[in-house]
Order: C-alpha cells, then structure tokens, then sequence
C-alpha cells in the first residue's frame, strides 16, 4: 500500500468531507428557513474561498501525482489525521453556530454573538477546520509543494474572508465584538 492511487483511508476521509460540506450547507439553509432575512456583507469572499480552496486542492493533486517535493509514505497518514482533526473542528464548529452558520458572509436580526466552546479562544474555528483539512490533503498526497502553497495560500484567504466577516460583525455587534476580538485569537489560540 506503498502508492497514492491505492491509499483508500485518504479518498474515503476525503469524500466523508465533501458530502459532511453539502450536507451541513443545506442543513444551514433548512436552519433559516421562514428567519429575517441576512443582511448580506459577503463582498465576494465566498467565491475567493471556494474558488482558492479548490485550486490549492487541485494543485496538491498535481504535485502528489507527479511526485513533485515528495514526501514520505509516512506523512500520508499525517495527512489523514489532520483531515480528521480538521473535519471535527469545522463541523463542531457549525454545530455549535446553528441557525447563525451560513456559508456567506451575512447577519440576521437576531443574530446572538458565540463566545462559548470552540470559540472561546479563537474567532474562527470552522476556518481553522477548513485549513486543517486542506493541509491535511496536501500532505496526504505526500507533496511538500502541495502542503507549503497551501498552508500559505489558504490563509491568506482565510485572512479577507476575516476581514469581510469582522467587518460586519462589529457593524452587528459594536463594542462588545471588540471586546471579543482582543480577548481572543482568529484562527489559531495564542498565535494569530
């Protein structure tokens, strides 16, 4: 089981992860369905993450099946790890948001502020679950190119798609989301 076609673990994860991302987007708009509409403030970072999210994704896949920056067998199964890590953190992390998760950038009226479980200690944790993830597949398909431009890449658009949110949660929240935001990380707890 030394080949990338044949590592089952990684494609299984992989696809537990796609339908897991279908399932909780329809779950969300299921969750507001007949709620005041969101005031929407997503200033195209959907597009910009879903659009960097698969391109980085496809570039792994490239460098992974052409052995570019090739890694060990053994980083496979770090990979899977940080996929599972990931996708526990991404799905709790929505979980936890219910009705107020959505997959764009928006408020609605009664909009309540989450400041308990995952996100006690950093702003963004389904984003760090997504990041998780993405890193994970890189080095899953054992590629050091892969995982490099995409630990970078991602969180420089994880960084806009912060600054789009951020933005509209202190024109929802004001002070106290201030208050929020020096009390705790974005992404990653006593990093950044």
């Amino acid at each position: 089981m030394n080949h990338l076609y044949v590592h089952a673990v990684f494609w299984l994860l992989l696809l537990l992860y796609i339908v897991a991302e279908y399932g909780f987007s329809i779950r969300a708009r299921i969750l507001r369905r007949g709620k005041a509409k969101q005031k929407k403030l997503d200033r195209g970072s959907f597009f910009l993450v879903m659009l960097g999210m698969n391109f980085f994704v496809f570039l792994s896949f490239v460098f992974g099946f052409r052995k570019l920056g090739e890694l060990s067998f053994y980083m496979s199964y770090v990979g899977d790890v940080l996929i599972i890590i990931g996708t526990v953190i991404r799905f709790s992390a929505i979980i936890q948001l219910g009705r107020f998760f959505s997959v764009t950038v928006g408020v609605v009226a009664d909009q309540k502020l989450i400041q308990t479980g995952l996100y006690k200690k950093i702003r963004n944790p389904s984003y760090t679950g997504v990041w998780l993830v993405a890193n994970g597949i890189a080095l899953a398909l054992r590629t050091w190119w892969g995982a490099l431009l995409t630990a970078i890449g991602v969180l420089f658009i994880f960084a806009y798609r912060i600054h789009v949110e951020e933005t509209a949660m202190i024109q929802q929240f004001g002070d106290k989301y201030v208050s929020y935001m020096r009390r705790t990380k974005k992404m990653f707890p006593w990093i950044w």
